[in-house]
């Protein structure tokens, strides 16, 4: 029998020629950016890491999400914040802004383009490759550095790390680490995605934490029992702003009445537009079946003391 070379052979065979020249990277884009380099660097906190990326950086940049947590304020509050309210998207949206950041490094032809994470999974690093690869990118120049645990005990790395990361945690990423085995450019770009694309869900005013909190002592004792807090935001239109000026705009609300339904309690407020046919902020819903919507059902509103909220006007992210 003669051996046949098929259309699929004779592909493949030219395009593992046109790779291993370096003319076409992992994701068959023309490699435009022979010179720069992107370094994944992954550890265990308290391993070194953020120590050897300085080592590495040169006239490069690092980029890390711990950073991003770091730049707006304290991080163990920032943590513990997001436990108490069992609301995770700030750290999803402190990933995102890093990895918007390398994004404009790598675009900008800076190298080599560190990225200080912990990257423990293989999906942890992968937009920020498939990002360098799109651009261009040389296959042999995306490169994983992996410090591990670097020879110390879990113990000890718990002392050791700057951001007061538990035990329990540590021994969890220890194990992690050995079950997902190392990073390669392969095991990276096969494994599933973890940044999925967002959308806008509601556009709204959002109450800061000082403002909640007088808002819930002002009215929180007359909050039924059964109900469930929510005390966020004062609702502008759902989806994205349909008005962009007024993003991140501090806003200053005025509370002037409270109204309760068997499915949903809110106060009205002032200050600024919304869709909503009586603008408000709703406090709380009935467990059994309530949504915030159903704020706009309430029938009996009473006069209350007049007092001011501040937020910041927000497209919130689903």
């Amino acid at each position: 029998m003669k051996n046949t070379i098929t259309k699929t052979l004779l592909e493949n065979y030219i395009r593992e020629t046109l790779m291993g020249q370096g003319i076409i990277n992992s994701l068959d884009v023309a490699v435009t950016k022979p010179k720069q380099e992107l370094i994944i660097l992954r550890g265990i906190p308290g391993s070194g890491k953020s120590t050897k990326a300085k080592s590495l950086a040169g006239s490069g940049k690092i980029h890390s999400t711990d950073d991003v947590i770091d730049s707006s304020g304290d991080y163990r509050e920032f943590f513990a914040k997001m436990i108490a309210n069992k609301d995770f998207t700030p750290l999803s949206n402190a990933h995102e802004t890093n990895l918007k950041n390398a994004i404009k490094s790598m675009e900008a032809g800076i190298s080599p383009v560190i990225i200080d994470n912990t990257n423990i999974k293989q999906n942890e690093s992968k937009a920020y490759v498939v990002a360098a690869l799109k651009m261009g990118y040389a296959d042999n120049n995306i490169k994983f550095i992996d410090i591990g645990t670097a020879g110390l005990e879990a113990a000890e790395l718990a002392k050791r790390n700057t951001h007061g990361v538990p035990l329990e945690k540590i021994e969890a990423m220890i194990a992690s680490h050995t079950a997902q085995g190392p990073l390669t450019l392969k095991s990276v770009l096969n494994s599933s995605d973890m940044y999925k694309p967002t959308s806008v869900s509601y556009s709204a005013v959002v109450l800061d934490d000082k403002s909640r909190t007088a808002l819930l002592e002002k009215v929180g004792k007359l909050i039924p029992s059964d109900f469930k807090v929510i005390a966020h935001h004062m609702t502008i239109n759902m989806g994205p702003l349909k008005d962009k000026s007024g993003l991140d705009k501090d806003v200053t609300l005025t509370v002037t009445e409270i109204g309760l339904s068997d499915m949903a309690m809110a106060v009205k407020v002032e200050g600024y537009k919304s869709e909503n046919a009586i603008p408000h902020i709703t406090i709380a819903v009935n467990q059994k079946g309530g949504k915030p919507f159903m704020s706009n059902n309430i029938k009996e509103w009473y006069p209350i003391e007049n007092f001011k909220l501040n937020g910041k006007v927000t497209e919130v992210k689903n």
